[in-house]
């Protein structure tokens, strides 16, 4: 059976429908490949999210601990200038003993003094990192906005496909 000769408006219509499915492949495959893309970026935030998370727990937990630290060393201090104030009173000490307990007193204020700039460093990583958080948590919501635009995108190209 010889084919049917075709004229040249349903040669044409053929070609452009020929043309049109092509084209609608092509932006399934892209779209396809940006899903992946997109999802892959997205667990590679999560992760990163997550790692930060760690991190930050990390810095609360030693952060508590300086604290606690702080405290015992101020509980010191003041221990130190009770039983100073009560070996003046008692025994009347002599200049080498005072000089002594002066320079142990000084010293827990160094310390004092330099667990609080530790402190104060924590805090400000801590508000650093939350801030990272927040900045990925709103680049994961744009990533999952697009995700929905690509993906309704999608599914309006198979079902134009699925019309053909």
């Amino acid at each position: 059976v010889l084919p049917r000769p075709c004229t040249v408006s349903s040669c044409i219509k053929a070609e452009l429908g020929k043309q049109w499915y092509q084209r609608r492949v092509r932006e399934h495959y892209y779209i396809t490949n940006n899903l992946r893309e997109v999802m892959g970026a997205a667990t590679v935030l999560k992760k990163k999210i997550q790692e930060l998370m760690n991190e930050r727990d990390e810095a609360l937990e030693k952060g508590d601990a300086l604290e606690a630290e702080l405290n015992d060393m101020k509980e010191q201090l003041l221990k130190a200038e009770f039983e100073k104030k009560e070996l003046e009173r008692r025994f009347r000490l002599t200049e080498d003993e005072l000089d002594n307990q002066s320079q142990v007193r000084n010293e827990l204020k160094k310390k004092s003094i330099n667990l609080s700039v530790e402190d104060e460093r924590i805090k400000d990583d801590m508000k650093s990192q939350v801030a990272s958080i927040n900045e990925m948590e709103e680049l994961i919501s744009l990533i999952d906005k697009r995700y929905e635009e690509l993906e309704l995108d999608y599914n309006e190209t198979m079902e134009d496909l699925n019309a053909l």
